[in-house]
C-alpha cells in the first residue's frame, strides 16, 4: 500500500514539473530533490523506529516507511515518467511507451536479483552502502538525461492519433485509466497474500505473482502485437470453465490439511495462470486507450493513481471488513465487469455496445453467470470451520475433525495451511497434548516425567492453543507471548480449547512481540529467571527472523537461570533450520542435543517433530539425553515410532552462516537444508 501510494505521489510530481515548470528549469528542480535525497541516505531505520511490542503495528509501519523511504522511492519514481517525456521532446518521431516496458523489466530483474545474489552474499549495512552508491550513480544519469533533452529540443511531438482523439480525455476512459491498475493491483496483492498465507507457504513464493504482474506490463507496453484479446481471455475463461465442472479442484476455497503436494501445486499454478491472463487483459487494454505523449505524464499519474487505490484497499480496507481473502473475488469480479466494458466500447470489438444485440445479449449472460460463480465458490467454505478471524497478522481458523459417525473428535488451530495446535473434544482425554507436543516429542520428554518437588517457571514463545500447559504442576508458572491477538482470545476462549482452563499452573499471557517484551523487561531489571525457555515460532514457513539472530539468542539466554535450558521447535516444511541453529549455539558456547520424533504409522500420537535444546549447563543436556534414550527404547519395542538423537559437533557445520541481526538469507538456507550433514 504504501509503494503503491508513494508511487503516485512520484507521479503527480512529475506531471506537475513537465506540465507547470519551464523547460529549461525541470532538470535542475529535479537535480535538486535528488540531491536532496542523497543528504538523507542511508534508508536504514535507526533504534528510534523500534517499534513498540503491542498492538496492530501499521501505522508503525507506515511511519517509519515515510520518514526513511518516501523520499528516495518518489525521486525515483518520478524519473520513469520524466525521463519519457524528455525522451519524446528529443526524439518526437518515437514512441516513448516502450521505455515503461523496459522500467518494469528492470523491476522484474530486481526482485528475483536481491534474495539470490544481494542479500545471501551482504549483511544490512553493506546493502545499505551499495544501494546509495547506485542510485548516486543514477541520478548523475538521470540529470545528464535531463541536459541532453535540454539541448536537443525540436518540435512538440506529433499527437500519433486523430485530433478529435486528442482533442479531450473521456470520462469514461480516465476511469479506466484509473480502474484497470487498479483492478490489477487487487488481484496482485490478494493473490500473493491468498497463496502465501492460505495456500502454501512456499519459500519466496510471492516472487512468482509479482513477477508475472511485472511481466504482463512489459509485454503489454511492448508492443499491441504481443496482446491478444482472444488469447488471454480465452486463458481465464478456460480456467473458470474448469472449476466450475470440476468439483474436485477447489480454487477460491482454501485447502484442507489433507491436501497432496501435488494438488497444493496445481492451484498455485492456476492461480498464477488466473493472474497473468486477468494482468494481460488489464494492461493490454490499458495500453490500448494510452494517450498521445503530451498526455503522458497524466496517463501514468492516473495509472499510478489507480495502483494507489488498489493498494489501499487490499492493505488498509479488507482486512478490516472481510474476515478471509474475499478481495480475491473482488479482483476477478472487478475484471469481469472491466473486460466486457472495454470491449463493449470499442468500435473494433465484435461486441461494440452499437453492434449486434444477441452479441451484447450473450456476453452479459457470461459474464453475469461468471459473477455469480465467483461469489458462490467465494461463499462455499465446506471445510468444517467454526470460528474464523482476521487481523494484520492474517486469517486464524478453528476447525472441527470429525469421526466416521459424524461425531467432533478434535479441534485444531489454523493460520493458514500451518497448525498452531489441536485437542481432542472427549473431556475425559481432552488434557492430552497431541501434535507437535506429545509425550513423545523432544519437548515431551524434557517436562514428563520430571521431579514433581521442583517448581518450574517455564516461558514459552508463541501461545498456539495453550498445549504446553497442560504439562504444568500446581506449583508451576508458564508465561506466554504471543503476538496475535486473535489467537490469545481463541486459546483462552473455552468453547474452543480448554487447556489454559485446565492447567494447575499459573498461567500469564504477554501479548506483542516476544523480543521487544523480553528486551523491555530486561531493561526494566525484570529478569524472568526462566528454567525453561521455549522458542515455538518457526514452525510456519513465514520464519520471523528476528527471533533466530545470535543476538536474539543472547536475550533468551539472558532470561534463563544458570541451570536453565532454552528449548526451539524447528519443525518445518521448507527450512532446515538446525545449521543456523548449531551456528548460534556454537558461538555462545552452548551444549546442544537435538530431538527428533517420527510417529511412524501412528500418527495418533502426534506430528513428525524435531526440537533443539541448547543450555551452558552441560548436566542438563547429559541428564536429558538418557531421558531421551530410555524413551527412544521404549517406543521402538511397541510400535515402529523412532526418537532420533543427535548432538551437534561443533566442527559439522562450517558451512552454515551465522545469522546476526545484521544478516540472515533465507535463501541461502535452502541450500543447506538439502546439503548440511547436521539434518537430524
Amino acid at each position: 500500500m504504501f509503494y503503491q501510494s508513494a508511487l503516485f505521489l512520484g507521479y503527480a510530481y512529475a506531471h506537475g514539473l513537465i506540465h507547470f515548470i519551464s523547460e529549461k528549469w525541470q532538470w535542475v528542480i529535479h537535480a535538486f530533490i535528488v540531491g536532496l535525497t542523497l543528504c538523507l541516505l542511508p534508508v536504514l531505520p535507526g533504534e528510534l523506529w523500534r517499534p513498540n511490542a503491542t498492538g496492530d503495528p501499521s501505522g508503525a509501519i507506515l511511519l517509519m516507511l515515510i520518514a526513511n523511504v518516501a523520499l528516495p522511492f518518489m525521486a525515483l519514481a518520478a524519473t520513469g515518467p520524466l525521463l519519457q517525456a524528455w525522451f519524446a521532446r528529443s526524439q518526437p518521431h518515437r514512441s516513448p511507451y516502450p521505455l515503461y516496458a523496459v522500467s518494469n523489466l528492470g523491476s522484474m530483474l530486481a526482485v528475483f536479483a536481491f534474495p539470490i545474489a544481494i542479500e545471501s552474499r551482504w549483511n544490512l549495512a553493506s546493502t545499505s552502502d551499495l544501494w546509495s552508491l547506485g542510485f548516486a550513480g543514477t541520478a548523475i544519469m538521470i540529470v545528464a538525461c535531463g541536459l541532453i533533452s535540454r539541448k536537443s529540443h525540436q518540435a512538440p511531438p506529433p499527437s500519433g492519433r486523430s485530433a478529435q482523439a486528442h482533442a479531450q480525455t473521456k470520462t469514461d476512459q480516465f476511469l479506466l485509466w484509473l480502474l484497470l491498475p487498479a483492478c490489477a493491483v487487487i488481484l496482485l496483492m490478494s493473490i500473493t497474500n491468498k497463496l502465501c498465507q492460505e495456500i502454501a507457504s512456499l519459500p519466496f513464493l510471492w516472487v512468482l505473482p509479482l513477477g508475472l504482474y511485472l511481466l504482463s506490463f512489459i509485454l503489454s507496453f511492448s508492443s499491441e502485437r504481443l496482446y491478444s484479446r482472444f488469447f488471454y481471455i480465452g486463458l481465464p475463461l478456460l480456467t473458470f470453465a474448469l472449476f466450475f465442472f470440476s468439483s474436485s479442484i477447489p480454487f477460491f476455497p482454501s485447502l484442507n490439511l489433507t491436501t497432496s503436494i501435488e494438488r497444493v501445486w496445481l492451484t498455485i499454478s492456476i492461480y498464477s495462470l488466473v493472474l497473468f491472463a486477468l494482468c494481460m487483459i488489464l494492461h493490454g487494454e490499458l495500453y490500448r486507450l494510452r494517450p498521445p505523449v503530451d498526455e503522458l505524464t497524466k496517463f501514468y499519474l492516473s495509472v499510478s493513481g489507480g495502483g494507489a487505490l488498489g493498494g489501499i484497499f487490499v492493505g488498509l480496507i479488507a482486512p478490516r471488513i472481510f474476515s478471509t481473502f474475499y478481495e480475491v473475488s473482488v479482483g476477478i469480479g472487478l475484471a469481469i465487469v472491466l473486460t466486457a466494458y472495454c470491449l463493449g466500447r470499442d468500435s473494433k470489438s465484435k461486441i461494440y455496445f452499437r453492434g449486434p444485440r444477441w452479441r451484447i445479449v450473450t456476453v452479459s449472460l457470461v459474464a453475469v453467470f461468471l459473477l455469480g460463480q465467483n461469489c458462490v465458490q467465494t461463499l462455499n467454505e465446506s471445510d468444517h470451520t467454526i470460528h474464523r478471524e482476521r487481523n494484520f497478522f492474517g486469517v486464524v481458523r478453528v476447525k472441527e475433525v470429525k469421526d466416521e459417525t459424524g461425531a467432533t473428535q478434535f479441534r485444531t488451530l489454523q493460520h493458514g495451511s500451518t497448525l498452531h495446535g489441536k485437542q481432542l473434544t472427549n473431556p475425559s482425554i481432552a488434557r492430552r497434548p497431541l501434535s507437535y507436543y506429545s509425550p513423545f516429542t523432544g519437548i515431551g520428554i524434557l517436562l514428563n516425567p520430571r521431579e514433581t518437588t521442583k517448581t518450574l517457571h517455564i516461558g514459552v514463545v508463541g501461545l498456539g492453543v495453550g498445549t504446553l500447559s497442560t504439562y504444568g504442576g500446581q506449583s508451576d508458572s508458564f508465561r506466554f507471548y504471543e503476538i496475535d491477538p486473535a489467537v490469545i482470545r481463541i486459546a483462552q476462549d473455552d468453547e474452543y480449547f480448554t487447556y489454559l482452563r485446565d492447567s494447575p499452573s499459573e498461567i500469564k499471557i504477554i501479548p506483542g512481540d516476544a523480543r521487544l517484551n523480553l528486551q523491555m523487561e530486561l531493561d526494566s531489571k525484570l529478569n524472568q529467571d526462566f528454567d525453561i525457555l521455549v522458542i515455538d515460532a518457526f514452525s510456519s514457513d513465514a520464519i520471523p527472523l528476528h527471533l533466530i539472530t545470535r543476538e536474539a539468542f543472547q536475550l533468551f539466554l539472558d532470561h534463563l537461570n544458570q541451570s536453565g535450558i532454552l528449548a526451539v521447535h524447528i519443525t518445518s516444511r521448507h527450512f532446515d533450520l538446525l545449521p543456523i541453529i548449531i551456528r548460534i549455539g556454537e558461538s555462545l558456547g552452548l551444549e546442544m542435543l537435538s530431538v527428533l520424533y517420527d510417529p511412524g504409522s501412528a500418527r495418533q500420537a502426534g506430528l513428525k517433530t524435531r526440537w533443539v535444546f541448547l543450555s551452558p549447563n552441560s548436566e542438563k543436556i547429559q541428564s536429558l539425553t538418557q531421558k531421551v534414550n530410555q524413551q527412544q527404547l521404549r517406543i521402538s519395542a511397541v510400535s515402529d515410532a523412532s526418537i532420533i538423537v543427535f548432538q551437534p559437533d561443533p566442527d559439522v557445520p562450517q558451512n552454515a552462516p551465522l545469522w546476526t541481526d545484521d544478516y540472515s538469507s533465507l535463501f541461502e538456507l535452502l541450500g543447506l537444508s538439502s546439503s548440511s550433514k547436521p539434518s537430524l
